[in-house]
């Protein structure tokens, strides 16, 4: 999670302290706890997944508590969407700050702290149970930002000392130090292209794209663009654009932006700037693309005085890199505040709430036409740093 998106999810935690504020009024069958856990819901919250093909797990990253927590889609064939049974967070140290958790080939956790360590483990897809890959940890100078490359090959992790790139072993999930770049950078967010060709890094007022091979190697790209003030980017499958919000939601007196912005990415990697403009109904604070690219997710706020306020989803066709909104856009019952999908597309991991009723929910995704509907509910709120892998089939 970058820093930038650390200061507009200030004032999303609002509305994440408002949900967990329902915990103790019969809204929650059972809330996550971070550690070791026995709660053992006797529900499946609001409505039973039914016919639930897919398995995931999405791990949480609690800062104050030091540890994480982990729920699971159809863990065991439960058709339902609940906590980890007496999953039992690692030891981490205490008063560190995270920086973004990624998954990698259904198999690897890793994630960056503040005391300059990368962590990373393997993850039993029976039992959700998260195992160090090493029995040492891996140093990065005052790490911002993390990112995988989808063939999940290469690890990119920003810090004060630029971009490090480690390779990753198939097999153990141990990480090698192979590339770096450090001339003038200090990444608040990194992405790759949808192929796995490309990496593009925000830092400062310039996004920095760069060329890196299998194993590690990176090239710079030219000149660094201007980011046009954006907060967040994305990739999205046919690696052509690059999607961004700038989180201008009129917090601090700043002019709110109702809009999605689309950079295309040039033949030789860089993208191409200024980016185009595209106007979104509510102001975006996060964005979620899925991951066959056909559709682009934004998560909205209003400011009323100096109160933010979650609005509904927004969802976009993105066809030849033009937002188009859906006809079933906005989704007034999903006041989500963040989301992220799951690697088959078929779920949306979210933070929020469904006509009112506050938790984490795996939102449906229709693959096709972009729909999203809500069957499956984990009533808790655990955090709004988080990190969702499918389980193989």
């Amino acid at each position: 999670m970058s820093m930038k998106l650390r200061v507009f999810l200030s004032s999303i935690s609002l509305v994440m302290l408002a949900t967990i504020a329902l915990v103790g009024c019969g809204h929650y069958v059972c809330g996550t706890t971070f550690g070791s856990s026995t709660c053992t819901p006797s529900g499946k919250g609001l409505g039973s997944g039914g016919n639930i093909s897919q398995t995931a797990l999405v791990y949480f990253m609690n800062d104050a508590a030091s540890e994480i927590a982990a729920e699971g889609l159809n863990l065991g064939g439960s058709q339902a969407f609940l906590t980890v049974p007496n999953f039992a967070s690692p030891s981490l140290p205490s008063s560190t700050i995270d920086y973004g958790l990624v998954t990698v080939g259904e198999k690897f956790l890793y994630m960056p702290l503040s005391n300059q360590t990368l962590y990373g483990f393997t993850i039993d897809t029976v039992t959700g149970a998260l195992t160090p890959v090493s029995s040492t940890q891996y140093t990065v100078l005052a790490p911002s930002s993390i990112a995988a490359d989808p063939k999940g090959a290469v690890l990119f992790v920003g810090g004060s000392a630029g971009i490090s790139a480690f390779t990753i072993d198939p097999t153990l999930g141990t990480l090698t130090l192979t590339g770096s770049y450090s001339t003038g950078i200090a990444p608040s967010q990194i992405v790759t292209d949808g192929l796995g060709r490309y990496v593009y890094a925000l830092s400062g007022s310039s996004i920095y794209a760069f060329s890196y091979t299998s194993g590690g190697v990176l090239t710079a790209l030219g000149n660094p663009i201007s980011s046009q003030g954006m907060a967040q980017i994305a990739g999205e499958a046919s690696g052509n654009y690059i999607i961004g919000i700038t989180a201008e939601d009129g917090a601090g007196g700043g002019v709110v932006d109702n809009h999605l912005y689309v950079f295309t990415i040039g033949s030789g990697g860089a993208p191409v700037s200024p980016a185009v403009s595209y106007l979104t109904g509510n102001s975006p604070v996060y964005l979620a693309v899925s991951p066959n690219g056909k559709f682009v997710y934004t998560f909205n706020e209003l400011i009323v005085q100096t109160l933010a306020t979650a609005q509904p989803i927004e969802g976009y066709a993105l066809i030849g890199g033009v937002p188009t909104a859906l006809g079933s856009s906005p989704f007034t019952n999903f006041t989500m505040t963040i989301g992220k999908f799951d690697q088959s597309g078929q779920y949306l991991f979210t933070q929020g709430s469904v006509s009112g009723v506050g938790g984490s929910w795996a939102l449906s995704a229709d693959p096709a036409a972009g729909g999203l509907t809500s069957t499956i509910a984990h009533l808790s709120a655990p955090s709004v740093s988080f990190a969702v892998t499918d389980v193989p089939q």
